[in-house]
């Protein structure tokens, strides 16, 4: 059996859970609903529709998985693990090969990696990494 979660993770797993189902919802709602308005709003170039909607819904997806995060933390930290992956893999990969190129657009992306990179701080605090990473844990 595996020690119980610190009162400080299971706030930081709630936490981001409560911060996902919200941005993410709202923002992958917009993305499928809204295109050109999300597009200006944000002040990002024109988007591919098909390759935007599929950033939709995985936004979607996201902040539903996290509203069952909410009612059973633990079990569900996969989501906030995989959401710390792919945000990470998009920091290192897309927006180190657009600035090694010297092509990233600040005006057009900082929305992005500012809420990026606080999902990122978010998920640093709050992934039971050793929980997961533990091959006992259930």
């Amino acid at each position: 059996m595996s020690a119980p979660f610190s009162d400080f993770k299971m706030r930081g797993l709630r936490f981001q859970y409560w911060f996902t189902a919200l941005a993410a919802t709202s923002l992958g709602l917009a993305i499928m609903l809204f295109p050109r308005f999300t597009e200006k709003l944000f002040m990002w170039k024109k988007q591919d529709d098909i390759i935007f909607g599929i950033s939709g819904s995985a936004y979607f997806a996201f902040g539903l998985l996290s509203i069952l995060g909410l009612k059973n933390p633990k079990k569900f930290a996969p989501i906030l693990l995989l959401q710390f992956t792919y945000k990470m893999a998009w920091f290192i990969f897309v927006v180190g090969g657009l600035i090694r190129r010297r092509e990233l657009d600040v005006r057009s992306s900082w929305a992005l990696i500012a809420g990026y990179a606080a999902f990122i701080a978010g998920d640093l605090w709050a992934v039971p990494f050793g929980y997961l990473l533990n091959s006992k844990a259930n």
